[in-house]
C-alpha cells in the first residue's frame, strides 16, 4: 500500500527578499536528494515561470506551481 501524504517529508525554502539565493540553493539541494536516488516532488509558489522548469529538469518530475492560489490563474502560466 502506497505512503499516506502525512508519512512524506515536506521542507519549504523561503528569503525575506528577491536575490538572496533561493533559486540557487534550491537547485543545489534537489540535486544532491535526487542523486542519492530519492523521489522528490518539487513545487513552486509565485509568479515565476523559469524555476519550475529547472526543477523539472533536475528531478526528472513536473514541478507544480502554487502561484495561483496567491495571484490569480491569469499572473501565473
Amino acid at each position: 500500500m502506497p505512503d499516506k501524504p502525512d508519512n512524506f517529508a515536506r521542507l519549504v525554502i523561503a528569503a525575506p527578499h528577491s536575490g538572496s539565493g533561493k533559486t540557487t540553493f534550491t537547485m543545489g539541494l534537489l540535486s544532491a536528494l535526487c542523486a542519492r536516488g530519492l523521489a522528490v516532488q518539487p513545487f513552486k509558489i509565485g509568479p515565476d515561470f523559469i524555476d519550475p522548469s529547472y526543477h523539472t529538469m533536475i528531478c526528472r518530475r513536473a514541478s507544480r506551481n502554487f502561484g495561483w492560489a496567491m495571484c490569480g490563474e491569469g499572473t501565473v502560466e
